[in-house]
């Protein structure tokens, strides 16, 4: 039996990925997990002050049109994880118009601390991609998210060639939202400079909660701002021409509010 092309495009992924963490004999464990492929973990590992470490893995080429992933995690109190994922997500082509989508959800509870800081998500010619991405905090529970974007392979000429990309964060605690980012970005024949973007190529994003307000909000003009939003968060936006650029001024943020909030020391990761 011949499949027709029809039924080939229509054959999609969905890949699952639970994660839910504490605290046993004093240190950081990951007590239970859901893997389905295309997602999975490597072992986690401890870093020297206590945090857990874990990485994302997809093995695949990137996603593609109609692709799902699901992913939750759940900390309970005291748990410290750093959540990282080994690659960029790469967008493929979506042939038939259907969008690649990702919904993650975050559960913290009090006095534990999750940070989550993908690599950067490309959009290919002609891929859709929708995200959504939740964090339900207790109060005093800590969080953290920082994200990249490309406006496309940038380097092969494909500037703002995908067809569509979505995103909404949202991040609550003890039931009331402090922060709320959505974009929506459509390239079109006339739209070659969208929003924020001007001319350039890589946007940032983060927002962190926990701690009292920085005495001293990090940025780098022409690159990076931050502010504080109604509810108490700490948020960040960049963009740039040069992502290694946009990278360095938001490591730089990134380890300014981690000292600032939370006394935390700096990560340092060996990919």
């Amino acid at each position: 039996m011949t499949l027709s092309h029809s039924a080939l495009l229509a054959r999609t992924r969905t890949g699952v990925l639970h994660l839910h963490f504490g605290v046993r004999s004093g240190r950081t464990a990951l007590l239970r997990d859901t893997q389905k492929a295309p997602l999975m973990v490597i072992r986690p590992f401890e870093l020297p002050y206590g945090t857990l470490m874990v990485f994302i893995v997809n093995p695949t080429g990137g996603v593609l049109g109609g692709d799902h992933a699901e992913i939750r995690v759940t900390l309970e109190g005291g748990a410290r994880v750093l959540i990282l994922t080994q690659s960029a997500t790469r967008v493929q082509p979506s042939p038939d118009g259907r969008p690649a989508t990702q919904d993650i959800r975050f559960q913290v509870a009090a006095g534990a601390r999750l940070e989550f800081h993908p690599e950067r998500t490309i959009p290919f010619a002609g891929s859709a991609f929708a995200q959504t991405l939740t964090a339900e905090l207790e109060s005093g529970a800590q969080f953290a998210l920082t994200e990249t974007l490309a406006s496309g392979r940038v380097q092969t000429g494909e500037r703002l060639a995908f067809a569509s990309f979505e995103s909404r964060v949202q991040v609550s605690v003890a039931g009331r939202r402090v922060y709320l980012d959505r974009q929506r970005l459509v390239p079109g024949e006339h739209t070659r400079a969208p929003g924020v973007w001007g001319g350039q190529d890589y946007q940032a994003s983060g927002v962190f909660v926990g701690g009292p307000v920085p005495a001293d909000l990090p940025g780098t003009p022409g690159l990076l701002a931050s502010g504080v939003s109604a509810g108490g968060a700490v948020w960040l936006r960049g963009v740039a021409t040069r992502g290694p650029d946009l990278d360095r001024a938001l490591l730089g943020a990134r380890e300014s509010l981690r000292r600032q909030l939370w006394g935390a020391p700096p990560v340092q990761v060996r990919r």
